[in-house]
């Protein structure tokens, strides 16, 4: 396995590392923050057509770039240092994973989504209801999985469907934009149907898998600027005439944030890794990483906040949007409770419940 990034992954990250800092402002973020999207369009058209972002997990054959999960989680590191909203884990990460594990069916919306022509998303209903869908508000085409069975579903304008109902969800990350999904008139929708039976929740899991090293990425990434800006006030905050980052117990706190993230940059570069070699090894992998990443980051931002003193709990300070991040992370795409379980089996241990 390969550990070290090789020329073109390095210049990926140097080339996103640069964009986010342009775009992804604290006035361009709480900007997008307020607006209907969620996101800034014009950022959103820059990642997906100038950048072929949306392209780089999309087979060669499909008119993407074919690379592996490790380009993709040098992007979302570098995203999730500014907290830059997009639809890109939506419509990048989980569609075409799931879309890729199809096979080659589906190859005209892979072509479109790798142009940046379409946002598109997935509801996994129980009931014909779907909970806390990325950015379906926004989506041009919805792949819905009903049971066993997965829908095409193109919007009439961007977030509305025909035979589904979809309603705005509010969370505490105002930087992400969710949605409830419930199906309606089934009959509307079913002549969408592309695929059914098995291949169909391997597909979804295939889909959540990606998603989760991704999500670990965007973590981890947010992580190192909660560290950096801490770093940054500690060194200037002065109190009792010296630096506040000369005291001990500032500096021991810094230090566990810089475990915890070190740690997590490791393990979703090893997922990564991992399940670009053999995607046999993606459940348990992306567990991993996106389990010790979000704890990460949960830690982090609380200590940024109690590090900055009275300055870290205002709504001018980014802190909180960074807090609020960590706690959507720990919710997105399975509790860390139930990802924990997935690990525990991988290293043999017996589900809750289970007898020898």
């Amino acid at each position: 396995m390969q550990f070290e990034f090789t020329e073109e992954q390095s210049m990926i990250s140097s080339m996103l590392e640069e964009f986010s800092q342009t775009q992804g402002t604290s006035e361009r973020v709480r900007q997008a923050m307020e607006s209907e999207l969620g996101y800034l369009p014009e950022v959103w058209q820059s990642m997906a057509g100038e950048l072929g972002l949306c392209g780089l997990l999309v087979p060669e054959d499909a008119g993407g770039q074919g690379l592996t999960m490790i380009e993709m989680a040098l992007v979302f590191e570098q995203l999730g240092k500014t907290l830059l909203p997009s639809p890109m884990l939506a419509t990048a990460v989980q569609s075409v994973a799931l879309l890729n594990a199809l096979g080659d069916q589906q190859t005209d919306l892979l072509k479109r989504i790798a142009r940046g022509e379409v946002r598109t998303t997935v509801a996994v209903c129980q009931n014909g209801r779907a909970e806390y869908v990325l950015d379906v508000c926004s989506a041009d085409v919805l792949l819905l999985v009903d049971s066993d069975q997965l829908f095409l579903v193109h919007a009439d304008q961007p977030g509305v469907f025909s035979g589904l109902d979809i309603t705005p969800v509010h969370i505490m990350d105002q930087t992400r934009r969710m949605g409830q999904v419930v199906v309606e008139d089934k009959a509307l929708i079913s002549t969408g149907k592309i695929a059914e039976g098995d291949e169909v929740l391997k597909a979804v899991d295939a889909g959540l898998d990606m998603a989760r090293i991704a999500l670990g990425a965007e973590a981890v990434g947010a992580a190192q600027t909660c560290l950096a800006r801490t770093v940054e006030y500690a060194s200037e905050r002065v109190q009792f005439g010296r630096a506040i980052g000369s005291f001990q117990a500032v500096k021991h706190q810094c230090a566990d944030m810089m475990v915890a993230i070190e740690a997590a940059i490791s393990a979703v570069f090893f997922a990564a890794c991992a399940v670009s070699e053999d995607l046999a090894q993606s459940r348990s992998m992306a567990a991993l990483a996106k389990v010790h990443a979000s704890e990460a980051l949960s830690f982090c931002s609380a200590r940024m906040i109690q590090l900055h003193g009275g300055i870290g709990f205002t709504w001018e300070h980014d802190a909180h949007l960074y807090f609020k991040r960590a706690r959507s992370t720990a919710t997105m795409l399975g509790l860390n409770f139930d990802l924990d379980e997935v690990i525990a089996a991988d290293i043999g241990l017996n589900p809750m419940g289970a007898t020898a």
